[in-house]
């Protein structure tokens, strides 16, 4: 009995066995076939980013002539007066018995230095005497007082540094200078600015403070405080040792109160005393 009948109840099919040998043309196809076969199309690059790119730029162009438009229809704000009336002013001055006193020269230095300038100059040391001169190339006060000129001959550059003095609105400049022994000077300058020119004041002082460090002895190149805080320094200089000539040694002190900066010179044939140098300067800032 043929057990593989499907159309018998209970009877599971069988499937037929596939050929044993498959035909020669499904084994391989023809090389001509295979040439002919179509590759895949590709989605060309950076296409997307083009699109986007695109997209954003009408979308800030349709923004923007959006806001023109809605701004273009309200109407105008308007601007505050341009005038105040509600500014008074009193009828009169008021009378001499009710006027603020003015400051005194303990919280207004320009009391003190709109006066003569000379009596601001630091006193003389101990053991000094009036010397006629100190700079090389300068010239000697002149009844306590130096013109801008004469200052900008103590300088390598006078020109120079007479036409900055100028533009920077120098006004006045008090000086002195003592002697003690044959080789011991000092020098004191003190250089006032056109009223409202404070600033001047202290860029004259920076300028002088790196024009000394440039000369300073080796690892105080900085200076050092003649009191914390003010802003005024001292430096002492590298001995100036010549072959022939005697060793000179020098320093300088300087610093600012208001639009008065005033700046110490010293110069000797033997090492100078810091705390001289430092306790004369700190004198003539108490001055100022």
């Amino acid at each position: 009995m043929d057990t593989s009948d499907p159309s018998r109840p209970g009877a599971e099919a069988t499937p037929a066995e596939p050929p044993t040998e498959a035909p020669a043309e499904a084994v391989e196809a023809p090389a001509e076939a295979q040439a002919e076969t179509p590759s895949p199309r590709r989605r060309p690059r950076g296409l997307t980013t083009l699109i986007v790119a695109c997209a954003a730029l009408v979308g800030v162009v349709g923004g923007t002539a959006t806001g023109y438009a809605i701004q273009a229809e309200r109407k105008p704000t308007p601007l505050p007066a341009l005038s105040q009336a509600d500014l008074a002013y009193p009828k009169k001055a008021l009378p001499e018995s009710e006027r603020p006193a003015p400051l005194t020269a303990k919280h207004d230095t320009a009391v003190k230095a709109d006066g003569d300038l000379r009596k601001l100059l630091v006193g003389k040391p101990k053991g000094f005497r009036e010397a006629t001169g100190y700079f090389v190339n300068g010239v000697s006060p002149e009844d306590g007082w130096l013109s801008p000129g004469g200052r900008s001959l103590e300088y390598t550059e006078p020109g120079e540094v007479l036409v900055d003095s100028v533009r920077n609105g120098i006004r006045r400049v008090a000086a002195a200078n003592w002697q003690r022994g044959e080789y011991e000077y000092v020098a004191v300058r003190l250089v006032q600015f056109r009223p409202g020119a404070v600033a001047e004041a202290q860029a004259g002082v920076e300028s002088s403070r790196w024009d000394a460090a440039n000369r300073t002895r080796s690892g105080h190149e900085e200076g050092r405080e003649v009191k914390a805080g003010s802003g005024a320094g001292f430096f002492v200089y590298e001995p100036d040792s010549k072959p022939g000539y005697l060793t000179v040694y020098g320093g300088r002190a300087v610093g600012y109160r208001g639009d008065v900066m005033f700046d110490l010179h010293f110069s000797d044939t033997k090492p100078l005393s810091e705390k001289a140098i430092k306790d004369l300067a700190l004198k003539q800032l108490e001055r100022l």
